[in-house]
């Protein structure tokens, strides 16, 4: 069963472009400087149309964290029991992401690590959070 693919406009192509060459994009308004994501064509801090896609680092700590065990969609059912976390970036911008290369049972809160990315299909590879080894 084919996996559900993110829907790609305009605002969040760079994102997925950085993505599939290894890169984490995100925008910064270009007026006051605030990291924005998702992806929007205003910021919500001060309403600027300006922005930039600016590279952060791959870095990030577990926020809070569900372990499914039942799958969201069929094509996942494979992989249950799966870790999905609400990661901090150093940068201060908060994403949900898969949490890999990591026993469900060994996720916890503060868990430190960096974003890598997995390939779905030849144009999309999503980041998802790998844990620091101990």
């Amino acid at each position: 069963m084919e996996r559900p693919l993110p829907i790609i406009t305009p605002d969040s192509a760079p994102f997925w472009d950085g993505c599939r060459d290894g890169q984490l994009f995100l925008q910064r308004c270009a007026a006051c400087e605030a990291w924005r994501y998702p992806p929007t064509p205003v910021c919500p801090r001060c309403g600027s149309l300006d922005s930039q896609w600016s590279p952060v680092s791959h870095r990030g700590t577990v926020y809070s964290f569900v372990v499914y065990h039942r799958a969201f969609h069929p094509a996942y059912a494979d992989e249950i029991p799966y870790a999905v976390a609400l990661v901090n970036l150093v940068e201060g911008v908060r994403m949900v992401m898969r949490v890999a290369e990591c026993p469900v049972d060994a996720v916890t809160i503060g868990m430190e690590g960096e974003i890598q990315f997995h390939k779905v299909i030849k144009e999309i590879w999503v980041p998802v959070f790998v844990p620091a080894q101990s």
